[in-house]
């Protein structure tokens, strides 16, 4: 069977720029060019610590090192050498998270948000049925970001970009998995896992065909 390996690290020491001097030179050209153009320690931090994790998850699952990452047109990065491995990477808050696969693959994670803020994306995306949901959950707000990580991780997983649009899929769950329609098709390739690891987060991954998932903390 497949595989899918998900690692996730808190990057929350990325934060100064002392952190930021120390590691640039292990991250690629193009990386530290876009950190060193960024105004936002945040978005330095995410950059930063998001190819960190992409280089120590593929070290960790496959032991390989020194990787050319290129991105194709859709803007999913992809390995020129190796394209036989697949990795699709998140990031919210302070968490980043990486899938390694050797099928296509999206992994998204989403820290559980505000009300407010949970049912204007509700009443743009959601279904009329996936809406009442929402509503009548003990918690809106994880509901509403488990259906979100899941509608990610798919459209990652397919590699698409913005060809697919969120609010032309819906969920639905049978003993608590998920299956996806696409403008009403069921796309029967389409597998889940999810994970609640870190307390307060969401992570969903998509892989295209059925595979055996393992999580993992990793430091950076």
């Amino acid at each position: 069977m497949s595989y899918a390996k998900t690692y996730y690290t808190n990057f929350s020491d990325f934060y100064t720029e002392e952190a930021i001097n120390t590691h640039i030179s292990e991250i690629s050209e193009a990386k530290q060019e876009r950190i060193k153009t960024a105004k936002r320690a945040e978005t330095k931090a995410s950059l930063l610590a998001g190819e960190l994790l992409v280089r120590a998850a593929l070290k960790n699952a496959l032991d390989l090192e020194n990787v050319k990452i290129a991105v194709d047109d859709h803007g999913k990065p992809y390995l020129p050498e190796h394209p036989e491995v697949h990795f699709n990477l998140s990031h919210s808050a302070n968490i980043a998270v990486c899938t390694v696969s050797d099928v296509p693959c999206g992994v998204d994670i989403e820290q559980i948000s505000k009300p407010h803020e949970v049912m204007a994306m509700a009443n743009r995306f959601l279904s009329v049925k996936e809406h009442a949901a929402v509503l009548m959950s003990p918690n809106p707000n994880e509901a509403f970001c488990r259906l979100w990580t899941l509608r990610e991780s798919y459209v990652k997983m397919r590699g698409l970009g913005f060809e697919i649009g969120l609010s032309t899929l819906k969920c639905d769950f049978h003993r608590g998995i998920c299956s996806i329609y696409e403008k009403n098709i069921l796309q029967e390739d389409a597998h889940f896992h999810e994970w609640k690891t870190v307390p307060d987060f969401r992570i969903s991954v998509c892989t295209k065909g059925e595979c055996e998932h393992t999580i993992e903390k990793i430091m950076l």
